[in-house]
């Protein structure tokens, strides 16, 4: 299951823009400079000939330099690098201090925890800044990277902040979506293609395994140049935390596992431009139960999502997203009872439903992916994936579009694949 971000795609989208400039800095700096140059050409201007130096003349009175004092928003976006930068930093006192008297103790914690986790690339960049006297709200992009992981991640999110002098974080919401130090005290892991982030307390027992494991079925069945090299994996103590770190994703209470992506997506063929952010979040309350196979299944499943996000139209039906993931973990189910592809052939058909109904929805996707695989190979299953970024196959997404591009790549219809 993904959360991609744009128009057109499943989730927000943030871009942040470059870090702000101190103006009122540069200014003093040239102002400073000028008055060097000046005084060096006066030095040199007495050193001439002669057995008498010559007059000195009157040194012309200094321009008054003006000093430019900054914005509200100017020192607001000065103070949110400064917090960047100790936090990337490691600087928990720093970072306390840039927030209000109440945040500094959480902050100071958050500070701590986030040093462990090694961020990189960390900035805090005001998209809208509102000022009302001394309180003020910013629409803020929190970006930032893990060591070791080829992936970053972005979240938007809206600060208070109140004026006591100077500009303090005061308070920050929503608390979706927030960084994995704001929501408990996670330690790194490693294996092989994965950088694991756990709960210090958890025992995560044989996932190392189950993902090398499902890692080796993609690149079984997955061309090899859609797998990265290694692949970020939060695991969560429970359903809270997982819901904390993810943004619009619902239903998290009853997942096992999730790949969570973010991505922009354009054009009339909502081709995917750029992967901003992609990890797999484990939730370990619901995981930790199930036996070691089916532990193996959902972790392949979920990473055949995550290894698929740079090729996924937001065209693509959700019975073939859902398909060639069951279908890559081996998850075979027979199609459900009155089984009809049309119904689930926009992207997010089996999303909006719950229950028996979306049960019923996966064994349709997996039943219409094995029977392609079976017939045509499974090179055809994944160029029907891939068809939906052509522009020249044209339409919106729905049973329509599905339908032209099942006969441009499989040569039947729509509504032959289950018969």
């Amino acid at each position: 299951m993904t959360s991609p971000a744009a128009p057109g795609a499943r989730g927000p989208l943030v871009r942040a823009g470059r870090r702000p400039v101190r103006v009122a800095k540069l200014r003093l700096a040239g102002a400073v400079g000028r008055r060097t140059v000046v005084a060096v050409v006066v030095l040199l201007a007495g050193c001439g000939g002669g057995d008498e130096p010559a007059p000195r003349p009157a040194a012309a009175p200094a321009a008054p330099v003006e000093r430019v004092e900054p914005t509200a928003e100017e020192q607001i976006a000065a103070l949110l690098e400064q917090r960047a930068a100790a936090l990337e930093a490691g600087d928990a006192r720093a970072y306390a201090a840039t927030a209000t008297a109440g945040r500094r103790r959480a902050d100071r914690v958050h500070a701590r925890r986030a040093a462990r986790l090694r961020p990189s690339d960390v900035e805090l960049v005001p998209l809208k800044v509102d000022v009302q006297g001394d309180r003020a709200t910013a629409r803020v992009v929190t970006s930032y990277a893990l060591a070791g992981v080829h992936s970053g991640f972005q979240v938007e999110r809206r600060m208070t902040l109140r004026r006591r002098g100077e500009w303090r974080v005061a308070a920050v919401q929503p608390r979706r979506g927030a960084p994995p130090w704001e929501i408990g005290d996670f330690v790194r892991r490693g294996a092989r293609h994965f950088a694991i982030l756990a709960p210090a307390t958890l025992d995560v027992g044989d996932l190392p395994a189950a993902l090398e494991s499902g890692y080796a079925a993609m690149q079984d069945l997955l061309a090899g140049s859609r797998l990265r090299r290694r692949y970020l994996v939060l695991v969560t103590a429970d359903a809270a935390q997982a819901r904390a770190l993810t943004t619009r994703i619902q239903g998290v209470e009853t997942l096992a596992a999730i790949s969570d992506a973010a991505i922009v997506q354009s054009g009339a063929a909502a081709q995917v431009d750029r992967v901003v952010g992609l990890r797999l979040l484990v939730v370990w309350q619901s995981f930790g139960a199930l036996a070691s196979e089916e532990r193996e299944r959902v972790v392949t499943h979920e990473l055949t999502h995550a290894a698929l996000a740079g090729t996924t139209s937001g065209r693509t039906p959700s019975w073939l997203s859902e398909g060639v993931a069951l279908y890559v973990s081996g998850d075979r189910r027979p199609a459900a009872p009155g089984a009809d592809l049309a119904a689930l052939s926009r992207p997010h058909d089996i999303a909006r439903l719950s229950g028996t109904a979306q049960s019923d929805a996966y064994a349709t996707s997996s039943a219409a992916a094995f029977a392609i695989a079976e017939r045509f190979g499974r090179r055809r299953l994944l160029r029907l994936h891939d068809v939906f970024n052509d522009p020249t196959l044209r339409g919106r997404p729905g049973p329509r579009l599905a339908d032209r591009a099942v006969r441009r790549v499989l040569g039947i219809r729509l509504d032959e694949i289950l018969s």
